[in-house]
């Protein structure tokens, strides 16, 4: 899989409404888990594979002087973030692959990523990249909804048409501990609203299965 195959996709949804749809199906999980990543005055936040911007804006105003960067491999994607940012967020948008970010070495108390690491290339090389621009003692927080214990959503990487990472709980844990992070732990997040479709198997089992975090400290 490519950068150039992602970006198509995604400045695809950037402009029939997938986007906002993002926001809305993981809008919950998302406020959830921000308001429990211990953010304060002065920290800095990066958000990858930030979309239109609404978590990276949520980071960027989760505390008094707190600031965040989306990082998005889509310009679409970044033109829209733009478009929509607001007066309120201390946050900006920046295009840019995980795999190569832009920033100094150490750079960020808080990485983020909704819904977007297991698109990445080359998972190795990304979340190495990662490693290296949190700081010694930031911490790394990671939202899934594809995962081995969610087997509904094996079918994803078809659905969308491009490679995603299927690995289980176990095999994320070591992922993140050997790009270097230390007390890595995993939990499951269930969206407090509900399954999006009570009628639908496929929908609450998505649900019941929940929103893998895994978290981890940098060495």
């Amino acid at each position: 899989m490519s950068h150039e195959a992602i970006r198509t996709v995604f400045d695809t949804w950037a402009t029939n409404g997938r986007a906002e749809g993002m926001e809305q199906g993981h809008g919950d999980v998302v406020a959830q888990v921000v308001g429990q990543m211990g953010i304060r005055p002065g920290m800095q936040s990066l958000d990858l594979g930030c979309g239109h911007g609404w978590a990276t804006r949520l980071l960027g105003k989760a505390a008094p002087g707190a600031t965040a960067i989306g990082v998005d491999v889509s310009p679409a994607m970044i033109a829209k973030a733009e478009e929509t940012h607001d007066l309120t967020s201390r946050a900006r948008y920046v295009l840019g692959t995980f795999d190569a970010l832009d920033f100094k070495d150490g750079r960020f108390d808080r990485v983020f990523s909704m819904e977007a690491i297991y698109y990445a290339p080359d998972l190795t090389a990304a979340l190495a990249e990662i490693a290296r621009v949190t700081k010694s003692g930031g911490e790394l927080h990671l939202l899934l909804d594809r995962f081995q214990e969610s087997p509904v959503t094996e079918g994803w990487s078809a659905d969308v048409g491009l490679e995603m990472a299927w690995l289980g709980v176990a095999e994320w844990e070591e992922a993140v501990r050997t790009a270097g992070f230390t007390d890595v732990t995993s939990s499951r997040v269930l969206d407090s609203r509900g399954p999006s479709d009570a009628a639908d198997a496929d929908r609450v089992a998505l649900h019941e299965a929940g929103t893998l975090w895994i978290r981890g400290t940098r060495s």
